[in-house]
């Protein structure tokens, strides 16, 4: 066989060491998704979603039986948030009208994330939840944090990820969360943001300038296929098919200015 000089070579092996904080009262239903399985079937989805080059390792795992503190100072207890999965109108609202998000702040000091993260002890944070639970998909914390399909949290520390996940769903929709993770690294990375709008949107789009541009023609979105129908697209296959070169970017946001 004729040695293939345009063989790509593997990306070394990546560990990322993550601390889990997993929000579970007394109320969830049991037969929701278990914590630990979840993240099992997530590390082995993401790691043969990025050829091997992704290893997820857990550094640590808090099991915490309490809702998380809400940015108005609200917190649901088992009898309000019970009521909030019965009757949508009686979950925690702002002025607006709309559900009022967890106080990451408080989250990040409660739990000395800055500290791990500082310390190399860990590398992103994943946070397990139910609805109502005022978690974001992702979001990005850090000097110089920018949108990372949520506002960015300014902090004196290296930049990184906070994932939110909710067990009543499944694996799937954990790579869903990570594919709108890497859309917007790379949306910043390339300075594709309103091309990417445009096609989630259903817009014509100018001529691609950029390798990321091409791709998402060729590949679509985390929620559509090209030309397909909304939420239509598989999102292992997607994440599977990320350029090698987009990895580190989108697990290193120090990479990306």
């Amino acid at each position: 066989m004729p040695f293939n000089f345009f063989r790509r070579k593997p990306l070394p092996l990546k560990v990322a060491k993550v601390l889990v904080i997993n929000f579970r009262p007394a109320a969830i239903p049991a037969i929701w998704g278990n914590t630990s399985q979840l993240i099992e079937e997530y590390i082995e989805g993401m790691l043969q979603a990025s050829q091997r080059y992704l290893l997820y390792k857990i550094a640590a795992k808090l099991d915490v039986p309490k809702y998380p503190v809400l940015m108005d100072g609200r917190q649901y207890n088992d009898a309000t948030w019970s009521q909030a999965i019965q009757n949508d109108k009686t979950a925690f609202r702002d002025a607006k009208g709309n559900y009022v998000m967890a106080d990451y702040v408080r989250i990040l000091q409660e739990f000395n994330i800055i500290q791990g993260i500082q310390t190399g002890q860990i590398h992103e944070v994943w946070m397990f939840g139910g609805p109502y639970f005022g978690f974001f998909e992702s979001r990005m914390v850090g000097k110089g944090a920018y949108w990372c399909n949520a506002p960015g949290i300014e902090y004196n520390c290296r930049r990184f990820v906070m994932m939110g996940f909710n067990y009543e769903r499944g694996a799937q929709e954990m790579i869903h969360s990570f594919g709108h993770r890497a859309e917007s690294i790379l949306c910043r990375k390339f300075n594709s943001q309103d091309f990417q709008n445009r096609l989630y949107s259903q817009q014509p789009t100018p001529a691609p300038k950029n390798p990321f541009e091409q791709w998402l023609l060729e590949h679509g979105t985390v929620h559509r296929k090209p030309g397909g129908a909304d939420y239509g697209q598989n999102e292992f296959v997607w994440a599977s098919t990320l350029k090698t070169e987009w990895w580190p970017l989108i697990m290193d946001p120090e990479k990306v200015l």
